[in-house]
C-alpha cells in the first residue's frame, strides 16, 4: 500500500520528469523515489547528495515534491551558488544534468534560441483600447474584457501566430498585452517583451525563479512599468520599454513563500497574495510541520517598500502537544495560503481573496474563506467560511502518522479569485468559486452574508472550480475540471462550463465538452480547470485536454473550438507544442484572443507554446 502511495504523490505533484515518475517500481523510501528513472547517474547523485536536505528536514531547503515546478537554471544556479559547498564534489556536467532531470526542464546553455525580431519593427507602444493588463482584465476582476469579436465573426478567427518558450513543458504564464507589445514569463526564469504583430522577441530578461501568473502593466507619472511575482517570493518591477529591472523585492518572511497567484496593482499600490510549498513538507515526518501563515502583501509601486501585511490566519501557530511519528512536533493554526488574484472593492474601501486549506489541525476559522481586507491599512474585516475543518498537506498520501491532519482534507480551496458584481447603484453581489464544485454569491454590504449557493460539480485536488470564473454581469460562468487522481470524492464527475444566473444561482446551461482523451491516453482530461474568460456575448473556455472553445453566453451553444495539442513546430524555429490548457486563461483584445497551451504539472500533458489567433478576412 505505501509503494501505491508513493507513487501517486509522484503522480500528483510531478516531483520529477514524466521519465522518471512513469517508470517507480519497487522502492518505498523518500531517499529512492526516482528508482526505475533511466538516468540511474542522476538518481546516484541525487539520492546520496540530496535528499537529505530536501526531504523537509532542513527549514530552508525546498521539499523534492516541488522541484518540478522550478527550472533547471535555477537549481543549477543554486548548485553554483549558495550550494557551491554542496555540491563541488560533482562536476559541471553532472549538476546540469542532475538539474534537468529533477525539474524536467532544460537549462540555458541548452536551449535553443526564441524567435527574436530580426526585421525592422514599430517602437513599443501602449494603448488603454484593446488591452488586457492584469489577471481579470478589470480591478473587480470580472474576465470580460472589450474587442472586436463576437459570436457573429467568430468564424474569421484564424491562428495567427505560434511562440514557444525554448525547453520549456508548461506555458503558466498569462500574458498582458497594450498597445502592440505583450509580456509574459516562462519556466525557465525568462519574462518576455513580445511584438503583438509578428510574435517575435522584442526584449528579454533573466530573472530568479518561474513566473506562474500573469504580469501587470501600469503607467505611472507618465511612464509604463511591468510588475510580475516569481515562484522564489520574488517581487519584480521592470521598465516596460527597455526591459531594465528597476528593483526586486524578496517576499520571504517564511522560506518556503511563493507567488502562484497575479499581483493587482492599483491606485500607486501592488497587492501582492501570498502562498507557500509548506503543504509538501508534511510527507516528510522529519519536518516539524507547520509554520507558514498566508495572506496579502502591499507594496508602494514606486519604492517597493512594504506598506502593509495581512495574514490570513491573524494568530502565529503555537505547540498543539501532538508530535508526527519520528517525534517532531505539530504547530497550528497554519497554512490557509492565498493563491488567487485580488479584487479592489473602491465603494467599500476593500480587497477581496479567497484561502485555501489549513495544514494542520486544528483547521483555522479562515480556511476554505473569502477575507475581505481593509485597502488602505491592511486587516480583516470581515470573512466568510464555506466549510470548516478542511485541514490537509502532502503526508496525507503517504501515512497518518507522517503529519497527515486527523480531517485529512478534503483540500477544497477558493482558488478562483472572486468576482465582482454591481447589479445596480446600491446593489452588489461578490461570487466565489471553490474546489469543492461550489459557487457562492455574497453581500458585501452585509459583511458577506450568503445570498446563496451552487454545487454544480463533485469536486476535488483539481477541482471543482479550479482557477478562474466570468461573467457578463448577469449571469456568472464557471468551469468544472472535476478531473479524478483517486477514489477519494464518489459521485460522477461533471465537466463542463456552467451559466448561473447571477441573482438567483439558478442554472441557466450547462456545456458538457466532448469525451476525446482516448486519443491521448492517462494524463488528458477533458475537464475545464483553466481560468474563463468573456467578451460582448460569447465566452472562451479551455480544457485539460487542450482543446477551445467558444460558447455562446446566452445558451452555451459551440460556436467555434480549436485543438492545442498538436505540433506547431511548423510555425517556429524550435520544437513547440501543445498539451493541457490549465491555470491561465484567455486573453481577449481587440482583434486577438492569447491563450497558453502546456502544463507538465500534476500529471497532465506537456506543451510549450503561446497561441495567437486573431480575426482575418
Amino acid at each position: 500500500m505505501k509503494k501505491i502511495l508513493v507513487f501517486l504523490l509522484l503522480i500528483l505533484t510531478s516531483a520529477i520528469s514524466l521519465e522518471a515518475s512513469a517508470v517507480i517500481e519497487e522502492e518505498s523510501s523518500e531517499a529512492n523515489l526516482f528508482a526505475g528513472a533511466k538516468d540511474k547517474a542522476s538518481v546516484k547523485i541525487f539520492n546520496e547528495s540530496c535528499i537529505g536536505c530536501h526531504s523537509g528536514g532542513t527549514p530552508r531547503a525546498p521539499h523534492a515534491t516541488t522541484f518540478a515546478a522550478m527550472s533547471a537554471d535555477y537549481i543549477l544556479g543554486t548548485l553554483n551558488g549558495i550550494m557551491s559547498s554542496q555540491s563541488a564534489h560533482l562536476t559541471e556536467d553532472e549538476k546540469i544534468k542532475l538539474a534537468e532531470f529533477i525539474t524536467g526542464s532544460k537549462v540555458a546553455t541548452n536551449l535553443p534560441e526564441p524567435n527574436f525580431c530580426e526585421k525592422e519593427i514599430p517602437p513599443i507602444n501602449f494603448n488603454k483600447n484593446n488591452s488586457y493588463t492584469q489577471w481579470g482584465y478589470d480591478r473587480q476582476n470580472t474576465r470580460r474584457s472589450n474587442s472586436n469579436i463576437n459570436s457573429q465573426n467568430i468564424k474569421k478567427l484564424k491562428l495567427k501566430w505560434v511562440f514557444a518558450f525554448p525547453g520549456s513543458t508548461r506555458s503558466r504564464s498569462q500574458p498582458s498585452v497594450s498597445g502592440n507589445v505583450i509580456f509574459v514569463g516562462d519556466q525557465n526564469s525568462y519574462f518576455y517583451a513580445l511584438d503583438r504583430e509578428e510574435g517575435c522577441v522584442r526584449w528579454r530578461t533573466k530573472i530568479e525563479g518561474e513566473v506562474r501568473s500573469s504580469p501587470a502593466i501600469e503607467m505611472i507619472d507618465g511612464q509604463y512599468f511591468i510588475f510580475a511575482g516569481d515562484y522564489e517570493g520574488n517581487l519584480y518591477k521592470f521598465d516596460a520599454i527597455s526591459g531594465e529591472r528597476i528593483w526586486m523585492k524578496s517576499l520571504r518572511y517564511h522560506p518556503r513563500v511563493i507567488l502562484t497567484g497575479s499581483v493587482r496593482v492599483y491606485d500607486g499600490v501592488i497587492y501582492v497574495p501570498l502562498s507557500s510549498r509548506e503543504w509538501a513538507d508534511g510527507a516528510n515526518p522529519d519536518y516539524e510541520c507547520c509554520t507558514f501563515r498566508g495572506g496579502v502583501m502591499a507594496i508602494d509601486a514606486d519604492t517597493g517598500n512594504e506598506l502593509w501585511k495581512t495574514y490570513s490566519i491573524p494568530v502565529p501557530p503555537k505547540d498543539t502537544g501532538k508530535f508526527s511519528e519520528s517525534g517532531k512536533r505539530i504547530l497550528a493554526p497554519s497554512g490557509v495560503p492565498v493563491w488567487n488574484s485580488p479584487t479592489v472593492d473602491d465603494k467599500r474601501n476593500l480587497i477581496y481573496v479567497g484561502t485555501g486549506e489549513s495544514y494542520t489541525s486544528p483547521a483555522a476559522d479562515t480556511s476554505d474563506a473569502i477575507l475581505a481586507i481593509d485597502k488602505v491599512r491592511g486587516g480583516i474585516v470581515w470573512s466568510f467560511q464555506a466549510q470548516t475543518g478542511d485541514a490537509w498537506n502532502m503526508g496525507c498520501f503517504i501515512s497518518p502518522g507522517s503529519g497527515c491532519p486527523e480531517e485529512d482534507g478534503p483540500d477544497w480551496d477558493f482558488g478562483a479569485s472572486t468576482i465582482l458584481i454591481d447589479i445596480d447603484d446600491n446593489k452588489s453581489i461578490l461570487f466565489g468559486g471553490r474546489k469543492s464544485g461550489h459557487v457562492y454569491a455574497l453581500d458585501p454590504d452585509k459583511n458577506g452574508k450568503l445570498l446563496w449557493s451552487k454545487k454544480i460539480g463533485r469536486g476535488g485536488f483539481a477541482g471543482g472550480v479550479h482557477w478562474g470564473m466570468t461573467t457578463d454581469g448577469k449571469s456568472i460562468f464557471a468551469g468544472i475540471s472535476d478531473k479524478t487522481y483517486i477514489n477519494k470524492f464518489p459521485g460522477p464527475a461533471t465537466p463542463g462550463v456552467y451559466s448561473l444566473d447571477a441573482q438567483t444561482g439558478s442554472l441557466n446551461w450547462k456545456f458538457e465538452p466532448e469525451d476525446r482523451c482516448k486519443d491521448y491516453g492517462p494524463a488528458c482530461d477533458r475537464g475545464i480547470s483553466a481560468a474563463m474568460t468573456s467578451t460582448n456575448d460569447i465566452i472562451v473556455a479551455a480544457g485539460m485536454d487542450g482543446w477551445m472553445y467558444i460558447l455562446e453566453n446566452s445558451s452555451g451553444k459551440l460556436l467555434w473550438e480549436f485543438n492545442t495539442n498538436v505540433d506547431f513546430s511548423d510555425y517556429t524555429k524550435i520544437e513547440s507544442y501543445g498539451g493541457t490548457i490549465e491555470g491561465v486563461g484567455p486573453v481577449i483584445a481587440g482583434n486577438n484572443i492569447l491563450i497558453n497551451s502546456g502544463y507538465q504539472y500534476g500529471g497532465n500533458m506537456p506543451g510549450n507554446v503561446l497561441l495567437n489567433f486573431e480575426l482575418q478576412d
